[in-house]
């Protein structure tokens, strides 16, 4: 599976795909993103960085979009404020570093949504779709383009990808490729574990490219 990569801007540092990039998708209003989402990332960080884990966040809404907004993100990236449930949950101020490169998801609405592009990229994710007669792929494309005009507002990345919720981690290589993905509360040592394995492999290929 390719994810879709859709980013409105950037907000902190270089925000580029390289070899292994895990992807680290949050919103701001959403307290378990600060309690054990940025502290893990921002440790994988630092311990992966020289290895060749590229950490990127991505910032999304797909609920509470008064509160999980761009101006928010950059209040907490620039002033490490907080806002909504997640302000209720740990105070005013974030006291823990965010390192990592950040950009914000692609915001619009249902009707701007409903591209021919995005409606392709949908229907592709659907079991068997390409071996289905034609008569029965367009109607799956009316339903796929149906159900993307019924958002009022929607993130382009989050929506495209079926994403579950936040966080969400998606560890991708550099053409989007996804090589592993998980959602909510890991426990850390099976994240290193998943990591490691993929750097193990990244390594090895490196090496035999090198040859």
């Amino acid at each position: 599976m390719v994810i879709q990569l859709k980013i409105d801007r950037v907000l902190q540092s270089s925000f580029a795909l390289k070899a292994l990039n895990l992807l680290f998708v949050f919103q701001v209003n959403c307290p378990g993103c600060f309690i054990y989402g940025f502290p893990l990332v921002n440790k994988l960080h630092w311990k992966y960085c020289q290895s060749g884990l590229n950490v990127l966040g991505i910032s999304t809404a797909f609920e509470d979009f008064e509160y999980n907004t761009a101006a928010n993100t950059e209040l907490l990236l620039t002033e490490m404020k907080l806002v909504g449930a997640t302000r209720q949950a740990l105070g005013e101020f974030y006291s823990q570093a965010i390192d990592f490169p950040v950009a914000v998801d692609q915001l619009t609405t249902g009707t701007l949504f409903a591209t021919l592009e995005n409606t392709e990229a949908l229907t592709e994710t659907i079991p068997g779709f390409d071996h289905l007669p034609k008569s029965e792929q367009a109607i799956l494309r009316q339903k796929v383009n149906a159900y993307l005009q019924r958002y009022a507002k929607t993130s382009a990345t989050f929506t495209l990808n079926h994403l579950l919720g936040t966080p969400t981690f998606l560890l991708v290589d550099q053409n989007l490729q996804l090589l592993d993905g998980w959602f909510g509360y890991t426990p850390e040592a099976a994240v290193i574990e998943r990591i490691e394995k993929h750097l193990c492999t990244f390594k090895r290929v490196t090496q035999e490219l090198c040859k």
